[in-house]
């Protein structure tokens, strides 16, 4: 049985549109616009995105019209929220302005899927199959006879959005795959949206599906963070940036300078993010928060020589 995670990601269509070319889908990715995932609305005329764990409602700037084409594909009385990936640029008002949209529909619990460690997931449903795009490999399972291939990728796998290769089983069968990414979008049976399609030969066997980009937690969480300044806390911004990086401001209010710390952050769990500092205000010091995702954003665990175990709570501020 298919497990419920791809279950509800790619219950797909059967039916297959012929392609005149293939993209690479790593050079659609401009490095300066960022993925926000969440829940879109609209209301009095425009368009506004909660992201996922958080409260915040931000505007869109949906210039191309590209929201407002799949919103009422999903929704056509335009009357309920609709989870979308986006790909967008922050602006000085603390909208987005929209140049992408990778994923529309998906449901409620959209914003549970993580992807982690998955460049990208391309599944089908008849029969129902999926392959992972790994960094070294990628993990083709196909439930039709139940059996997982994991495939080992050269360096210049991915080249043109197609990845090929062969390994040897146990049994001395040398077993060969294709995986091929087109830029042409699909649905599935529940008509959720996907950016690309997807087309698999194993052993010489055809499947066809949907493609999408994982790490989802991973690129959707860069962005600043920051707690509710009360009179007894200390004011808190996290920076959580490109390549991993972390950069935390701390203001104890109390006319002292304030505390500028810099290192890095990682994932140690699907919900626990480890940010590991090694500097504080141009000085070696190490330093280590574990910080548990919410609804809301992220709260402390455990003890911090920072912040005790008070119990740091922080929410997405931009």
């Amino acid at each position: 049985m298919l497990p419920h995670n791809a279950l509800s990601l790619f219950i797909f269509f059967s039916t297959f549109l012929f392609l005149t070319g293939c993209l690479g889908v790593k050079d659609t990715a401009d490095s300066s616009r960022q993925l926000i995932r969440g829940a879109v609305n609209y209301s009095q005329g425009e368009f506004t995105i909660t992201p996922c764990y958080s409260q915040e409602r931000r505007k869109l700037q949906d210039k191309r019209g590209l929201v407002k084409k799949r919103y009422r594909e999903q929704t056509p009385e335009g009357s309920l929220p609709v989870y979308m990936e986006l790909r967008a640029s922050p602006l000085t008002d603390l909208s987005w302005d929209v140049s992408d949209v990778q994923v529309a529909g998906g449901g409620s619990n959209a914003c549970e899927f993580d992807l982690i460690g998955i460049q990208y997931r391309a599944a089908g449903s008849d029969p129902l199959w999926i392959a992972d795009v790994l960094t070294d490999s990628v993990r083709v399972q196909s439930y039709d006879n139940l059996r997982t291939l994991t495939f080992p990728l050269s360096l210049s796998s991915g080249s043109g959005g197609i990845w090929e290769g062969a390994l040897k089983s146990v049994k001395n069968r040398t077993h060969r795959f294709r995986l091929e990414i087109l830029d042409q979008s699909c649905r599935d049976k529940h008509n959720a949206w996907y950016r690309w399609t997807a087309s698999l030969d194993l052993d010489g066997d055809l499947f066809y599906g949907c493609a999408r980009e994982g790490d989802l937690t991973s690129r959707s969480v860069k962005g600043r963070y920051s707690n509710d300044l009360t009179q007894e806390n200390v004011f808190v911004v996290l920076d959580l940036l490109d390549d991993q990086k972390a950069s935390m401001l701390l203001d104890y209010r109390n006319g002292q300078p304030l505390i500028v710390m810099n290192g890095v952050w990682k994932w140690k769990s699907s919900d626990t993010l480890l940010l590991e500092f090694s500097e504080q205000d141009g000085r070696r010091q190490q330093s280590f928060l574990l910080l548990r995702r919410t609804v809301n954003g992220f709260v402390q665990q455990g003890f911090s020589s920072e912040f005790g175990r008070a119990g740091l709570s922080l929410s997405r501020s931009e």
